[in-house]
């Protein structure tokens, strides 16, 4: 998600992009590893020197629109709605991140 905090004379205001894309790790989450930059930051100037990148989705990114398609495909009795259950709880997380 793209976000823009302004801050004119004290008074804060938020601005968000609805599309965008989630960053994915070239490699599998585990906790037996964590020095393994690869495992842990999604940060694509981490990401593109890994061997793997790009081999589960091109450039390690995947759209809020593919996601929820992954979701449906893999938890279809779990009912989640990224537009509905996820997204907001990353815009009060932004909009936490800018307070003082």
């Amino acid at each position: 998600m793209y976000a823009l905090i302004t801050s004119v004379n004290g008074f804060i205001k938020g601005y968000y992009y609805e599309e965008g894309y989630l960053r994915t790790s070239s490699k599998e989450y585990t906790l037996q590893n964590l020095t393994k930059r690869t495992i842990h930051l999604t940060n694509d100037a981490v990401q593109n020197l890994a061997d793997d990148y790009g081999k589960h989705e091109a450039g390690n990114k995947v759209s809020f629109n593919d996601f929820q398609k992954y979701l449906d495909a893999a938890h279809p009795t779990a009912n989640i709605d990224f537009f509905r259950d996820i997204l907001p709880q990353m815009k009060v997380t932004i909009g936490a991140s800018s307070r003082r």
